[in-house]
C-alpha cells in the first residue's frame, strides 16, 4: 500500500486535478451535488498547493497557515485558504477588470456548502451545477497558472 503525505504540495496538486475530472464525470451522470462537492474540493486542494508555493514550501505543515494553528476544519475553509495565498494572487482576483475571476470565486464560495453536499440526499440542480463547474474551471486554471502548472 502506497503512503501519501496529504500535506505534500504535489499530492494536493494531483488531487485537485483528479477531483475536477471526477466532478466532470459526475456532472455527465446527472449527479449534480456530487459534482459540485468534488469540484469544490478540487479548489480546496489547489489553494493548499498555492499556499505552499507562495511560501516556497513543499508541505502545508511548513506554512505559516498551519503553524498559526489552522488544522482540521480550518484547513477545509476556502476563505481561510484564500486569505493565506500570496497577496499577488488575491490582488489579481480582486483587481481583475473583467471580473471573471472574482465572479468565479464568489460563485464557488456561495455554492460550496460542504455539509449539504456531503450528507444531502438530493441530486441537486443541473443549472447550478453547470454554473459552479464553469466557475471552477476558470478559477482552478488560474490557481494552477499562478504556480506555473498546467491545468
Amino acid at each position: 500500500m502506497a503512503y501519501y503525505d496529504t500535506y505534500d504540495r504535489r499530492v494536493q496538486l494531483g488531487a485537485s486535478r483528479h477531483r475536477r475530472k471526477d466532478a466532470e464525470l459526475l456532472q455527465q451522470s446527472a449527479r449534480w451535488n456530487g459534482a459540485i462537492y468534488l469540484a469544490g474540493y478540487a479548489i480546496e486542494c489547489s489553494l493548499k498547493a498555492l499556499v505552499c508555493y507562495g511560501e516556497h514550501k513543499n508541505n502545508l505543515k511548513d506554512t505559516a497557515l498551519f503553524k498559526r494553528g489552522a488544522q482540521g476544519v480550518a484547513l477545509h475553509n476556502l476563505w481561510s485558504l484564500y486569505e493565506a495565498t500570496p497577496l499577488s494572487f488575491r490582488n489579481a482576483v480582486e483587481l481583475d477588470r473583467t471580473k471573471i475571476l472574482k465572479n468565479a470565486w464568489i460563485t464557488i464560495v456561495r455554492l460550496w456548502q460542504k455539509d449539504d453536499l456531503r450528507y444531502g440526499h438530493k441530486l441537486g440542480d443541473e443549472t447550478e451545477c453547470e454554473r459552479f463547474l464553469e466557475a471552477v474551471k476558470v478559477f482552478h486554471a488560474f490557481v494552477l497558472h499562478q504556480q506555473k502548472e498546467a491545468s
